[in-house]
């Protein structure tokens, strides 16, 4: 391999690191009221879980690694892209008793610890999330 190969290789590896460690970290506990963090998730084992009654508090869910968990449903992200400020996934999800086609979710990044989901139909409208510390 020739140094200018070799060079173009490094910094094509370095763009490629340097992009993946600015992206947005949605790992954790999400609810659309954070007041209500201790109502709508307990942790368990090290493993954060939804209460019982999650539901009646708002509800939320809880994100680790490439999973999305919530009360009813689980999704797998299989595609992330951010831009300008927006976070779009493509998840496949599936319930206790049915597996679901693909789904897209966008999100406008608030902040580090909240994000808002857009609907690209309704733009004017969205719901906030807040992540909890648990």
């Amino acid at each position: 391999m020739s140094r200018l190969a070799a060079r173009m290789l490094v910094c094509a590896i370095c763009t490629v690191f340097s992009f993946s460690a600015s992206a947005f970290d949605l790992s954790g506990a999400w609810t659309a009221d954070a007041t209500n963090c201790d109502k709508v998730f307990i942790k368990k084992n090290n493993r954060i879980a939804m209460t019982r009654n999650s539901g009646v508090f708002g509800g939320g869910f809880i994100v680790e690694g490439n999973q999305i968990r919530g009360q009813a449903k689980t999704c797998k992200i299989t595609s992330r892209k951010e831009e300008g400020g927006v976070l779009r996934l493509i998840a496949s999800c599936s319930t206790d008793i049915a597996i679901l086609g693909p789904e897209e979710v966008s999100a406008k990044i608030d902040s580090d610890n909240q994000l808002t989901r857009i609907f690209p139909s309704f733009p004017e409208s969205g719901i906030s999330f807040y992540r909890c510390k648990l």
